[in-house]
């Protein structure tokens, strides 16, 4: 263990600011990026902590680990951007005398929280599964995550199993409590991602274990289909942003060759075998390009940010795969928030946008493809 922790020790130090890279961004792109760009190749570390305070999710607090003082244990802090998530500080009282102590013959492991939504699952609640790369299966029985969802549904989604599963993890390796309580013997390692923060190499390496457990071998696949292929959201049954008339751009890319993919319609598996063996990538940013995480090669994107404002999430990612992409941001593309209630359905989708001009938009995405 102590050879682990001298290996990926974290440095500091280390940090790189991506400055040639961010400079190759335009300086309209850059004012419309929501965020921090942070990526990295520092060692990270793990730590352990004897005594542990765990605080549940709840619906004013995402819940996080504290120390005896009630101070966050600054390992188990999670940011998104530049606000802590996991580990805020605590607004309420809690009296330690009346906390109930539990306790585990193997280490508890914290991974964060397990989330629902896909997009997050995949940036957030795999961040600190980098560990899992180096330990012998069964170091841990007890993976100690804060969500508010209950484990028996939400460990049953195959997405979650699959890629839990690439580290010899099943449902019942995961914990959660439901109240306040003291943990003994808690392993804790640093993220390797932070939503519209920071993500780190180790991120990548972990994610393309998963690519390659579920997939394969994926090197003999590694871009080997060089027809442009964009990926549509127009069959999914909901989310958090639409075209609403999505299939119009379909028709015209697909009136010059470019292959329309629909990612839901295949198991996980598949898509990353699909995404792997393609260059040429485009469609409305979304959960499906966290996807590229998963495989091999450098891909060229041409994506459409449906809004005023990327994530930088999605530069931060495409630059651990080493991608190059060009992002146009929101009325530069010809699509626009909706208004009209006849085409805003916020039971399937937080936001529908429109496609004022669907063959301009087309036109777009093909020549920032640079082909």
């Amino acid at each position: 263990m102590h050879k682990l922790l001298a290996r990926i020790k974290y440095d500091f130090a280390n940090w790189q600011q991506i400055s040639d890279w961010y400079k190759n961004l335009t300086q309209a792109d850059a004012m419309n990026i929501t965020g921090q760009l942070q990526v990295n190749d520092a060692r990270l570390e793990m730590t352990f902590v004897a005594d542990v305070i765990y605080i549940p999710a709840s619906n004013s607090h995402p819940g996080g680990l504290y120390d005896n003082q009630l101070q966050p244990i600054s390992h188990a802090i999670t940011h998104r951007d530049n606000k802590t998530w996991l580990g805020a500080p605590l607004k309420e009282a809690i009296d330690l005398n009346k906390l109930p102590l539990h306790t585990s013959d193997k280490p508890y492991f914290f991974i964060g929280d397990i989330y629902n939504h896909y997009g997050h699952f995949i940036v957030e609640s795999t961040a600190r599964l980098w560990p899992l790369l180096y330990l012998p299966n069964g170091f841990a029985e007890n993976y100690l995550y804060c969500g508010k969802d209950a484990s028996e549904k939400l460990l049953q989604k195959t997405f979650i199993k699959d890629i839990y599963g690439s580290f010899s993890l099943s449902p019942d390796n995961f914990l959660r409590f439901n109240k306040p309580c003291r943990l003994q013997n808690v392993f804790i390692p640093l993220p390797a991602f932070e939503i519209r923060r920071q993500g780190n190499q180790l991120f990548r390496e972990t994610m393309l274990h998963v690519g390659n457990h579920l997939a394969g071998d994926l090197s003999e696949i590694n871009n080997s289909n060089l027809t442009p292929l964009y990926i549509s959201k127009s069959k999914l049954p909901g989310g958090v942003s639409r075209i609403f008339n999505e299939t119009a751009i379909e028709e015209a890319l697909a009136s010059k060759g470019i292959e329309i993919w629909h990612p839901e319609t295949l198991d996980l598996a598949s898509q990353i075998k699909e995404l792997t063996s393609r260059k040429y990538l485009m469609g409305a940013v979304g959960s499906a390009f966290h996807n590229l995480l998963f495989c091999l090669g450098n891909k060229v994107i041409s994506g459409v940010c449906l809004g005023e404002k990327l994530n930088s999430s999605y530069l931060i990612i495409d630059k651990l795969c080493g991608n190059n992409a060009r992002y146009v941001i929101g009325k530069q593309s010809s699509i626009a928030l909706s208004k009209d209630p006849k085409l805003c359905d916020r039971s399937r989708f937080v936001n529908t946008f429109y496609a004022t001009n669907p063959k301009q938009t087309a036109e777009l995405l093909l020549r920032n493809l640079q082909l």
